[in-house]
């Protein structure tokens, strides 16, 4: 995996450890074969502004809460005998806290800028065979990883979605631009029939989902079999080579003298005892438990029609329509995960036409029929692969005996909506725009993250934001 930096580590010091390898790579040459290149240094600076218009946070309401980022990024790669890339970057970002404080000194600390220094991407790629067309490449490091070039905002479920429970997730520090999950692992790159067919053999480290640490393998690949058509597939064995084996299937049950309310991990069933009045209809099996444990299935397609007529009027993205499907999880547990089609977000969408005056304007819609709230409390605050669910008056229950499926809290949230633009002004210079319902979540002050995705009613959730971007 290499070496793991800091987040403050110095660019300097990076870019030191580049060039010492390269120079001793260079060394290992003779005459016209040690051929080391350093690429001129990369420089960039986003500036977010926007601003969610109604939605909410850890059941706390929002309204016209300020939306931003600043962040700067710096990027150097060097290239060894053509062969051997070796990139790295690193920068930060301005935020600020959501939900904010009240002006009259309620938490008003909440308010203050925040600065936080990060990585953008260390990663080394070798390829192999001939260099103008090579017949595989291996990829390892933090890099930003992405398979559907459709997929904007939503979509993109193999990687960047949970399993048990299936928790949604878009977004994150980078809340605009091209949806991608950031990989920490190896990537081996195939491609067979002149790159008509692309295979990519993945070991992610899990980094996002608890547990942290676990391997995740991982195999996705791609085919255009005629012109203006592609389909993808992909297969996610989630967690399955576990760091820790007793935290990715962990063996907790409930404690009533514990404080905190952990629910515990058992699984629920229906009661068999249904005599007597007072029988609850469901109880806990506390000889069997959830895990976190799955198999993750992903299905594409993107058709392109302007591949079948000419036209100058349009631009290169206009026109297309995609889709994508996920199963989050193939096999059944009971109660909290009984139907797989209770598993299965689809994401489907148009590059509208704008007749070369927009580089895209993409919409896609997105439905996932989860009888839960897309939350992730007890996933963070008790390690557990479960989820909760609300009462009748839309209060969140761990108790599986005051569960209300119909309750509007619960499918309120089925459908998610997404309008991305984007207009390059000039070289290194452009404009973005996303005006979304969807799963983004945004940390507190106190870096915390919220469980509850802050757009989670269906026509009346929303927020947007505006990019200017500029970079050498």
């Amino acid at each position: 995996m290499g070496k793991r930096y800091p987040a403050g580590a110095s660019l300097a010091a990076i870019l030191g450890i580049l060039m010492s390898a390269a120079s001793a790579e260079a060394t290992e040459g003779t005459g016209n074969d040690a051929d080391v290149r350093a690429l001129p240094l990369s420089m960039s600076t986003q500036v977010d502004a926007g601003q969610v218009v109604h939605g909410h946070v850890n059941d706390q309401p929002l309204k016209e809460q300020f939306l931003q980022r600043t962040a700067v990024w710096l990027t150097q790669e060097v290239v060894i005998k053509d062969r051997l890339s070796v990139k790295a970057g690193i920068g930060g970002v301005f935020w600020y806290a959501i939900p904010g404080g009240e002006l009259n000194g309620d938490a008003a600390h909440k308010n203050l800028t925040r600065f936080g220094p990060g990585i953008s991407q260390v990663q080394a790629i070798y390829s192999f065979g001939a260099l103008e067309s090579p017949s595989a490449k291996i990829q390892m490091g933090l890099f930003p990883y992405k398979y559907n070039p459709d997929a904007m905002n939503l979509g993109e479920y193999l990687l960047r979605s949970g399993t048990y429970p299936g928790i949604l997730q878009t977004g994150g520090w980078n809340i605009v631009s091209k949806a991608a999950y950031m990989m920490q692992g190896v990537r081996l790159n195939v491609p067979l029939w002149d790159g008509r067919f692309q295979s990519d053999f993945l070991l992610p480290m899990e980094r996002d989902i608890a547990p942290m640490g676990d391997l995740s393998p991982t195999y996705v690949a791609s085919l255009r079999p005629v012109a203006g058509l592609e389909i993808g597939a992909g297969a996610d064995c989630n967690h399955c080579i576990a760091f820790k084996p007793s935290r990715t299937s962990p063996k907790k049950l409930a404690d009533p003298n514990d404080p905190s309310g952990n629910p515990g991990n058992a699984y629920i069933i229906a009661n068999p005892d249904v005599a007597g009045r007072d029988t609850l209809p469901y109880i806990r099996d506390t000889t069997r438990f959830y895990t976190f444990q799955g198999v993750k299935l992903m299905g594409r397609v993107s058709l392109d029609p302007k591949a079948y007529f000419a036209s100058d009027l349009l631009g290169a993205e206009d026109l297309k329509v995609f889709a994508e499907l996920a199963v989050l999880g193939v096999k059944n547990y009971p109660f909290l995960y009984e139907k797989v089609g209770e598993r299965m977000p689809i994401m489907f969408g148009v590059n509208l036409p704008t007749f070369k005056l927009l580089d895209v304007l993409s919409f896609q819609m997105e439905h996932y029929k989860s009888k839960f709230p897309n939350s992730s409390y007890d996933l963070y605050y008790f390690n557990l692969p479960i989820v909760n669910g609300v009462t009748k008056n839309g209060i969140r229950t761990q108790n599986p005996n005051t569960y209300d499926m119909e309750n509007s809290a619960v499918r309120r949230d089925d459908w998610k909506w997404s309008v991305y633009a984007k207009r390059e002004i000039a070289k290194g210079i452009s404009i973005y725009a996303q005006v979304a319902n969807d799963h983004l979540r945004v940390p507190a002050f106190d870096l915390k993250p919220s469980w509850t995705q802050i757009t989670d009613r269906n026509g009346k959730d929303y927020y947007y934001m505006v990019r200017f971007e500029m970079g050498i």
